[in-house]
């Protein structure tokens, strides 16, 4: 269950037209796990040798399960925290047809993803040049601008076309104080607003453009890296 603050925090990002796009939750079953025997189960992938869980999808809610020989889990790709704990119910249930002393314990957030469209351009270059430190902006090899929030422990990605993703919150309430942060940083660079009739998907600077780019595959590619890296970064966290 949510607290009162976590549902007052998406009550206000609701609002503001901000989404979740994507959840890493973790737990733990409590239990040693046959992975050969639990992946025959599920009907899982495992392969030890290129990496140490077995890995499935959950239909119903639409995410993928990682899950490790110690018990521990990770689901990946809900958009609520209510579906990550439908899919690691079902994850246990299919853990108990192979042992019988396992339980549900440490379920927790690892990070969320979230993503607005401000329908204001954004001057990229002008922000990248105010807030050197925090900010990289290199147009020629990633069309958006990446801003570190070192004390929340976030980042966010700003686009020139207004459209905005944030990383690496644990929590609803951080979420909700890293999006009025990069709002408020960002709200001195915004140009006139976005007609609704235009393409708001993520492009980069016109200014910018080198010849024969692909905007949206470039972008697509890169995002999906970052969440790459991400979700590796909290499978080597589990392992530990």
């Amino acid at each position: 269950m949510l607290s009162k603050e976590s549902l007052s925090a998406l009550g206000a990002m609701q609002r503001d037209e901000i989404y979740i796009c994507n959840l890493v939750v973790t737990a733990s079953f409590i239990a040693d796990l046959d992975l050969h025997n639990f992946a025959r189960v599920v009907g899982g992938t495992y392969r030890p040798s290129k990496f140490a869980a077995v890995r499935f999808r959950v239909k119903h809610p639409k995410c993928t399960m990682l899950v490790f020989g110690s018990g521990k889990c990770v689901c990946i790709g809900c958009m609520s925290v209510g579906m990550a704990e439908a899919a690691i119910n079902q994850c246990f249930r299919q853990v108990c047809k192979i042992t019988r002393t396992a339980r549900i314990s440490d379920i927790s957030v690892q990070n969320i993803v979230s993503h607005t469209n401000m329908k204001r351009r954004v001057d990229l270059l002008k922000m990248a040049k105010e807030n050197g430190l925090n900010t990289n902006y290199d147009p020629e090899l990633f069309p958006g601008l990446r801003m570190s929030l070192q004390e929340q422990n976030a980042r966010a990605c700003i686009f020139f076309q207004g459209n905005v993703v944030v990383t690496g919150c644990k929590n609803f309430e951080t979420l909700a104080r890293v999006w009025s942060i990069v709002k408020k940083r960002t709200e001195p660079y915004t140009q006139h607003a976005v007609s609704t009739k235009e393409d708001t998907s993520p492009r980069q600077d016109p200014r910018f453009a080198p010849a024969h780019f692909d905007h949206l595959t470039h972008t697509a590619t890169s995002v999906t890296r970052q969440l790459d890296r991400l979700t590796y970064e909290c499978e080597m966290e589990v392992c530990e």
